[in-house]
Order: C-alpha cells, then structure tokens, then sequence
C-alpha cells in the first residue's frame, strides 16, 4: 500500500479551490503577465503610486517580476503605467506569446477601443504606445481584464519594499511574502471577495508547502 499522506485535512475543514473567480494559468506555450497598481492620494495634492508585475507560464512557475514607484495622478494612470511596462518588458525579453492582465477594466477597454491618431495628453500618449506594442509588433500578445482575485500575485508585490524606489526593479525570483499566493494560483484557490486568503486558506497552504518542500518540490 502507499504510504500515507503528509497530511489530511479534518472533516470540517475544506478550501475552496477552483470553484469561484481564481487565477487562470495561460494556454500552452503562452505565458501570462498579471499587473496591478497602487495609488494613496494625501492631502495637500500629494499622491504615492506604485506599479507591479508578474509573469508566469503555462504550468504557473515564475518567470520574472517588476515593480516600482511611478509618477502619476490617478489610479487610473498607475494602471496604465503598468500595463506599457508589462508590455515593454515582455517583447525585450524575447516573450512572442503573451497575455497581459490587468484589473483595471477602464484601462483595458481605453487600449482595446480608443482611436488615437494624435495624443493630446500624457495618457492618450500612453495608450498609443501600449497599442503600438500589441498590435504593430510581430508577436501574438493580448490584453484582457481579470477580478481583483485573479491578480492577487501582481497586487502583493506593489507592497514590497523594492516597489519604493523610482527605478525598475526585474524580479528574478518571487520574494518570499508571494510564496503562498503562487501556490493558491498554481493550485487553483479561490480568493475570496474582500481579496485576501481567509485563515483556514493560509492553513492549508502553509502545510502543503511543508509537504512539497519536504518532498523536495518547488512550486515556483
């Protein structure tokens, strides 16, 4: 007989995984690009913005990461920010398949729909540029929208202290805070509305991440 399990879970106890909004790994041979933004508005017109990314393939291993603090005046303008850095990053780095995510619904319908023939602004500018990147360069890239609890990764990493600085900071590896978020992506976990693991999720995952560290198994 097989040895028995590292661990069972009690009868009461039950994630929730691949039942609700969760996030999606990308076809086979795709690799899909999560980014997410952060925007505090303080008093006397003073604002904090910062940007993330995450880059994943078809199996969900980590391929690379990005974040950093930008300028901007809007939520709205961070998003979209982070979008042409996902996209510039992608193509320099020889991705030809790709599917870039954000959640910002706003910002994908603007790039998937506006018509610029001139900019007028820094954000129609913007717009032009990530257009230019999806449709005018010879790769298969999309942008589509996903829930917040599809980009839960991307939306973890603006917080990290790399994201302080102004300068790019290319994530080779995931910080260690993302750890259990990729696994409940790799596996499927529903993340719940308020977008955060609830404490019976953060359980099961801390002790199967015991198990597959035991067995020697990275999921990342």
């Amino acid at each position: 007989m097989p040895p028995p399990p590292l661990y069972c879970p009690p009868p009461h106890f039950s994630p929730t995984i691949s039942n609700g909004i969760h996030w999606i790994k990308p076809p086979p041979g795709f690799a899909k690009l999560n980014t997410d933004a952060s925007f505090k508005k303080y008093k006397y017109n003073c604002s904090r913005s910062s940007i993330a990314g995450v880059c994943r393939d078809e199996n969900g291993r980590w391929m690379f990461g990005f974040s950093s603090r930008v300028q901007s005046g809007s939520s709205f303008e961070a998003e979209l920010v982070a979008v042409r850095e996902a996209l510039k990053l992608a193509w320099h780095k020889g991705l030809r398949w790709v599917i870039v995510e954000s959640d910002s619904e706003s910002v994908v319908n603007r790039i998937l729909n506006q018509i610029i023939r001139q900019p007028k602004n820094k954000l129609e500018a913007i717009i032009l540029e990530c257009q230019g990147y999806v449709m005018s360069r010879a790769w298969s890239c999309s942008i589509q929208h996903t829930r917040r609890e599809g980009n839960f990764a991307a939306d973890a990493l603006t917080k990290e202290l790399a994201s302080e600085s102004f300068e790019l900071h290319v994530w080779d590896h995931p910080p260690e805070s993302l750890s259990l978020i990729l696994l409940a992506d790799k596996i499927g976990m529903e993340v719940p509305r308020h977008g955060a693991l609830d404490q019976n999720q953060i359980l099961y995952l801390k002790l199967k991440r015991r198990e597959l560290l035991a067995r020697n198994h990275h999921w990342y």
